[in-house]
């Protein structure tokens, strides 16, 4: 979402990115492009800062590119350039307070730190179950207090770190149990900072507090309204409106709060 409830939808087979109003009405699109004369090309994720730019990951390209609001190319970086960055697979991107820019690379099992113009402050993370070891981490977020939240999809849980990335906390055991997880993907913040995770292969959105309490959940398996098959992206409007994407089926559900 941006700041005016406009909903941003990286649609991955056409290499586009749309644009529709808080009630699904399309408004614009852009895509397709070659950016430093490479088309983009699995377009996976993306955030937008206070001013309304973008930013992407590129993932077959193995880079992020920042756009303006309107689409016009801004910036790149990754792909063996002299950022820092190391990529092989960036999958969730998330903005701090200042900008700052973070990557969950699936395949490395890391998170890199990079500055609003694209140059590397710090990286961490590896392979394994410990703490602040990754199994393909899925994604980023960030709270208001800049630290950073990330759904360990292969190790069932959810880790916190500092803005820096030194270990904080985590949650969750494979399962179906409230509070378990069969592949969290992508976290949400509501305006209380409730955390929304896409529980992907239970077909469902749990939400808990930031310090991990379970508070609730919905979603089933199937084709039908408020169903899914393999939910992944999630956002929340100012409203406390939740969007769900929901890949398999193909389309945006849209859930209203209960009170």
């Amino acid at each position: 979402m941006d700041s005016n409830d406009n909903l941003y939808v990286n649609d991955i087979q056409s290499n586009e990115v749309k644009k529709y109003d808080m009630n699904g009405n399309f408004i614009l699109k852009w895509g397709n492009q070659t950016v430093n004369g490479i088309p983009i090309s699995h377009p996976h994720s993306s955030e937008i800062d206070r001013q309304g730019n973008m930013y992407i990951t590129d993932q077959n390209n193995k880079r992020v590119i920042k756009f303006s609001p309107d689409g016009t190319f801004i910036t790149s970086w990754g792909d063996n350039d002299s950022s820092g960055a190391n990529f092989a697979h960036p999958h969730g991107i998330a903005l701090d307070s200042q900008n700052n820019v973070f990557v969950s690379d699936r395949d490395l099992d890391t998170i890199q730190k990079f500055s609003p113009n694209g140059t590397l402050v710090t990286a961490w993370g590896s392979g394994g179950p410990l703490k602040g070891q990754f199994e393909m981490p899925w994604d980023v977020a960030v709270d208001s207090g800049n630290n950073v939240f990330v759904p360990d999809y292969g190790n069932n849980r959810i880790q916190v770190f500092s803005n820096n990335g030194t270990f904080l906390r985590d949650w969750g055991i494979e399962g179906k149990d409230a509070g378990e997880f069969n592949h969290p993907a992508v976290i949400a913040f509501d305006k209380t900072e409730n955390l929304y995770v896409t529980d992907s292969d239970n077909q469902r959105i749990q939400i808990f507090s930031k310090n991990g309490t379970y508070i609730t959940g919905f979603g089933q398996m199937g084709e039908g309204h408020g169903e899914f098959s393999k939910p992944e992206s999630i956002t929340i409007d100012s409203n406390g409106r939740v969007y769900v994407a929901d890949t398999t089926n193909n389309n945006v559900q849209l859930f209203i709060p209960s009170n």
